[in-house]
């Protein structure tokens, strides 16, 4: 007897030998898990899910973020001598088989919460059988993974692979799902009452059977007391807790956000930290639904924010329609972000850029608002007008074609285009010679995400990173323009041409924001592109299927909207200092070129050191012994003929208005209520009495600027002094966007 039994323990060591050996366990199979797509904003908050591979509701989390009860009660009601045993509780296995054996029939069972994780992460994956082979092959492997990974680590795999009922997984979607929140935030009552459903997930599922489901939970309360999990005061509260009366949908939040990011990375990877900042994203989404108001139910926004800091999309709206859950028409869905679109005037900030990056412009460089030189194609403004001569700087903050088609061939197609692309615009595809001159007045396409991302660079006074949407994701980073030159475009886009005083008033003293507006040919897209040293903003709206509006105008419809939004996100940002290399000089205050003897007015303008070229004023020149201002051919159609000259000489040109500049027109900028225009003459003997219209509205001293209400329209401004010398100009004012749906762009 005694040589069987030694046979017998031989024999069961032997087959123990073998399947120990034989069966083999990789930890990464244990703790590798294939849940749903969980996406984090930069903070750590949980915004948007997918169903899993399985088509499951599963959420991977560290132990750390179950919170205190779930890991707790699991083990207390599932295996109280977890921490202590093998991976096999002998005595839990021993009282089973005599159970089993004395009542003939399974009466209870000896899975700890080991085995348990081997049967969910190997065996079900596996499809195995549940047969006494496959429990004993669970066994092996449970007493093998126990030497591979630590308690904690086995706990929180067997948390987040139990199951809940239907296709819910683990403890993050459980909470999520039954409660509204995340595991960490859960109640004792709550976390009894998750633990209570792995006994059996559908019978005691609360939505489906709350009878069965609230006597589970009481057990395991009182389970809890019995050994002191609970206080006797804790188990009453934990036992007067309701049972949750609904399910709750998983966060999906920034969807169109989250589209944009899974198209740029695998959707395997379970947890994805980006770069949404998520109270940002609720700033966005609500100024854009409530900006929806002013629309008509076929126009939609899109807009995004980068964080210039670290060139990161911190918000995203594609199209905020989606956001409005009561719009239900298909088009809400379409990301017009992610569209290409005619960009309008937007792309002009990039030509005038490259310009000055070759010291060919400053900002008091005279430009050529006419259509001459242009062989009868002569690019036409918004207000189909022409203001003759104009500085750069005025060119651009009022959005000028015909000096930016100037400018683009003074800097080269190629150039500016080469910038383009190596900003950001992939869809520029084409020569620049199948673009020509529309390159500059929106011939093209661009999108939303690739205008952020050019802008960006910009803001980031001439830095070009591509956006980021990871946190993880490497940043790539490169100069494209020197800081000066970013920082010229972006002062000039501060100023609303003559109206700048009164721009920044609006938008607050302390605050500035540079911005640049654009409106497709057509009337079917409005653009703005704003920011700040911190953000950078891009504002479309339009329709989806590309239909026209009247409305659609950039300055109207899209700016309010840029504005609204880096007001909200960026409210105490400074702006930029000025780079070392930038000074500011005397220039001529007609030609802004270096001045000569011969100027007889001069004004200051920056300059950038060893790049901005130095060529002296060739406007003023003696002929015939007299100055004379020589204007270059395509100026002015008036100036054509060689031997008219303008004589700077004459008594009645003592008193002479500088501000406004004769036949100019004015434009509002965003959000502006007010006309005011300043006033300022050269020449003047004593005091200045300035007239609207034939009608006094006030004076000022000497050569100081005087400003003053001038609503929208035509208008006569004159002066006078005290020796009796007067002059006059006329001006037009008038608010962009107020124009009627046949009124092209050029």
């Amino acid at each position: 007897m005694k040589k069987i039994l030694i046979s017998i323990v031989i024999l069961i060591a032997g087959v123990f030998a073998f399947l120990w050996f034989s069966i083999d366990v990789n930890p990464d199979r244990v703790t590798t898990i294939y849940g749903s797509p969980a996406l984090y904003d930069i903070n750590g908050k949980l915004f948007h899910v997918r169903l899993s591979p399985d088509s499951e509701w599963q959420i991977q989390i560290p132990l750390n973020e179950m919170g205190k009860w779930l890991p707790l009660v699991a083990v207390n009601a599932e295996d109280g001598r977890f921490f202590s045993h093998p991976g096999i509780d002998l005595i839990a296995l021993m009282r089973a088989i005599f159970q089993d054996l004395t009542r003939g029939r399974v009466v209870s069972g000896a899975s700890t919460i080991t085995t348990q994780v081997i049967r969910m992460a190997v065996s079900e994956r596996e499809r195995r059988k549940r047969t006494l082979p496959t429990k004993i092959r669970e066994f092996i492997m449970a007493l093998k993974i126990e030497r591979e990974l630590t308690k904690e680590q086995i706990l929180e795999c067997y948390l987040n692979l139990a199951p809940f009922g239907g296709n819910i997984r683990g403890v993050q979607a459980a909470s999520l799902i039954y409660f509204g929140k995340t595991a960490s935030q859960i109640s004792r009552g709550e976390a009894c009452l998750l633990i209570g459903m792995l006994k059996g997930p559908t019978l005691y599922r609360p939505d489906l059977r709350p009878s069965a489901a609230r006597r589970r939970r009481n057990d395991i309360i009182a389970l809890m007391e019995r050994k002191n999990v609970f206080t006797y005061e804790e188990a009453r509260r934990a036992y007067r807790e309701e049972l949750p009366g609904r399910k709750f949908e998983m966060p999906s939040r920034a969807w169109h956000y989250s589209e944009l990011m899974f198209s740029q990375n695998p959707q395997h990877v379970q947890r994805y930290d980006t770069t949404l900042n998520l109270e940002i994203q609720v700033k966005l989404e609500a100024i854009l639904k409530q900006s929806l108001n002013e629309f008509p139910r076929s126009i939609t926004l899109s807009a995004g924010i980068v964080d210039n800091k670290v060139a990161e999309l911190v918000g995203w709206v594609g199209n905020a329609r989606f956001v409005y859950k009561s719009d239900s028409s298909s088009s809400s869905w379409v990301d017009c972000g992610r569209a290409p679109r005619s960009p309008g005037s937007t792309l002009k900030p990039l030509a005038y850029l490259s310009a000055i990056e070759q010291g060919i412009l400053t900002p008091s460089t005279l430009l050529a608002d006419t259509s001459a030189a242009f062989s009868g194609r002569a690019p036409r403004n918004f207000d189909l007008q022409y203001r003759g001569a104009v500085t750069a700087r005025s060119a651009l903050s009022e959005s000028l074609n015909a000096p930016a088609v100037r400018v683009l061939r003074f800097a080269g197609n190629d150039n500016v285009l080469n910038l383009m692309r190596e900003a950001g615009l992939r869809h520029l595809n084409q020569s620049s010679k199948y673009y020509g001159d529309s390159l500059i007045l929106g011939g093209c396409d661009v999108t939303l995400l690739e205008e952020l991302e050019a802008y960006t660079m910009i803001a980031s006074l001439g830095i070009h990173r591509p956006l980021r949407l990871l946190q993880e994701a490497p940043e790539i980073s490169g100069r494209l323009a020197s800081s000066a030159g970013c920082w010229l475009i972006s002062d000039i886009l501060i100023h609303r041409g003559e109206l700048s005083m009164l721009a920044r008033n609006t938008l607050g003293a302390k605050w500035r924001v540079a911005l640049k507006t654009g409106t497709s040919y057509g009337l079917r897209d409005a653009w703005c592109a704003a920011w700040t040293p911190d953000y950078t903003v891009v504002v479309w709206a339009g329709n989806p299927e590309g239909d026209s509006w009247p409305g659609l105008v950039g300055a109207r419809a899209a700016a309010p909207v840029a504005v609204k939004i880096l007001r909200s996100v960026s409210p105490k940002s400074e702006w930029y200092d000025k780079p070392s290399n930038l000074t500011m000089q005397k220039v001529c205050a007609l030609s802004g070129k270096p001045p000569t003897a011969l100027c007889p007015s001069l004004k200051y303008e920056w300059a950038i050191d060893g790049v901005t070229k130095t060529f002296p004023c060739n406007m003023h020149v003696i002929k015939e012994g007299q100055s004379v201002v020589n204007m270059p051919a395509g100026f002015s159609e008036s100036l054509k003929n060689n031997n008219e000259r303008i004589d700077i000489n004459k008594k009645s040109s003592t008193l002479s208005i500088i501000s406004p500049i004769p036949g100019a027109s004015y434009f509002a900028a965003p959000l502006d209520y007010e006309r005011k225009i300043p006033m300022k003459a050269e020449g003047s003997k004593g005091r200045l009495w300035w007239y609207l219209d034939g009608v006094y509205i006030g004076s000022s001293e000497g050569k100081s600027t005087f400003f003053h209400d001038v609503p929208d329209g035509e208008h006569v401004i004159s002066a006078a002094d005290e020796a009796g010398h007067s002059a006059k100009v006329n001006v037009k004012v008038f608010t962009p966007g107020r124009r009627t749906q046949s009124e092209l762009l050029f």
